[in-house]
């Protein structure tokens, strides 16, 4: 009888010892605020519908972010198919490994894509995140007119 209750206790502890571990991670996981970071580099979020949300530039732009909550994955992306009209459009430096961010062609329209994988981030972390991708989507701009300008004829030929 005695061994018994001692094993039910030592069941008991047991199970107790477990109980934090069953935790959803999403319980545990805590994802940087979106419009804190985006105040961090003077830029407005506007939340509109389920994870999505849409980043005001200083200049007026914007581009919008997915937010995956469970695991704190940030989705940016900027259409840039008025500036850009296809890839080829874009320079060469776009096509680079290296680079933060992507450049894609989908049905005819240029986008400019990054992830940010932040869980128990900061909003700094993110808002730095913020910065570079509005940087280089503008830079991606800038690529672009360069490569057009220099497609042009610089005068008439004899």
């Amino acid at each position: 009888m005695f061994t018994a209750s001692l094993r039910l206790i030592f069941i008991a502890l047991f199970a107790l010892a477990l109980l934090p571990t069953n935790l959803k991670a999403e319980e545990r996981i805590t994802c940087p605020s979106l419009e804190k970071a985006a105040e961090l580099v003077e830029m407005k979020a506007t939340h509109f519908g389920g994870d999505d949300w849409e980043i005001e530039t200083k200049d007026e732009s914007v581009f919008y972010v997915a937010v995956g909550y469970e695991n704190c994955i940030f989705r940016f992306v900027a259409n840039l198919s008025h500036f850009i009209p296809s890839l080829s459009d874009a320079g060469d430096e776009w096509g680079s490994v290296s680079k933060i961010g992507t450049l894609i062609e989908s049905d005819g329209d240029v986008f400019f894509k990054h992830h940010v994988l932040l869980p128990f981030g900061s909003e700094k972390t993110l808002s730095y995140n913020i910065g570079m991708f509005d940087y280089l989507a503008t830079k991606a701009l800038d690529s672009a007119k360069e490569v057009k300008v220099k497609a042009q004829p610089l005068g008439k030929s004899l």
